[in-house]
């Protein structure tokens, strides 16, 4: 504690300095009839300094090409390394076993434990309805139904023009964006 008080007594002092600078008199002036304030020369000056950097030249590299013998050294000198350092024996973990759905409550090892990660909002997984209803669906279509026709086949779901199925939400911006909006159209998502 007596090492802080010295160091605050001197911040607050270097603060009020810097703060009397910019507050007083000499901080002031007189443009063209113009009051001036310190904050406006610091604006000024950083202006300038992006027309001068937005002014300069960029720099661009020699384009010299490698000749065939710096290519063959850069080749032979090169080494592969993994993507990630080896996991080590004492570093490893037994992943916890999900042994229900997804549900807002789940059973982990053994455990009912509360699920934080779900993304089931509707707490529509689970549901036995919802299940019934999806084994007969694939018993009747299969899985291939969002194919091309001509790969797939035509069945009834092809013919259906009421809605698209998409198989995962991300997918959708995918196709739908690129398939149906123009150069100057708005998206909201």
């Amino acid at each position: 504690m007596d090492m802080a008080l010295p160091i605050v007594n001197a911040t607050a002092a270097v603060l009020a300095r810097v703060s009397a600078a910019f507050n007083g008199p000499l901080a002031r002036a007189v443009v063209f009839g113009v009051h001036i304030d310190g904050h406006l020369v610091v604006e000024g000056l950083l202006i300038a300094i992006i027309v001068f950097q937005l002014s300069r030249k960029s720099y661009k590299p020699p384009k010299k090409p490698l000749t065939e013998k710096e290519i063959d050294e850069l080749c032979d000198e090169w080494e592969t390394k993994p993507l990630c350092p080896p996991i080590k024996e004492g570093a490893k973990i037994d992943a916890p076993t999900l042994e229900s759905a997804a549900g807002p409550h789940t059973i982990v090892d053994g455990k009912e434990v509360v699920n934080l990660a779900s993304a089931n909002y509707l707490d529509l997984i689970g549901n036995e309805k919802i299940i019934d209803s999806c084994i007969s669906s694939l018993e009747k279509y299969g899985v291939g139904s969002c194919g091309p026709r001509g790969f797939y086949g035509t069945i009834g779901l092809n013919l259906t023009f009421h809605c698209i199925l998409y198989s995962y939400g991300i997918s959708t911006i995918f196709s739908v964006i690129p398939t149906f909006c123009k150069k100057r159209d708005i998206i909201v998502a």
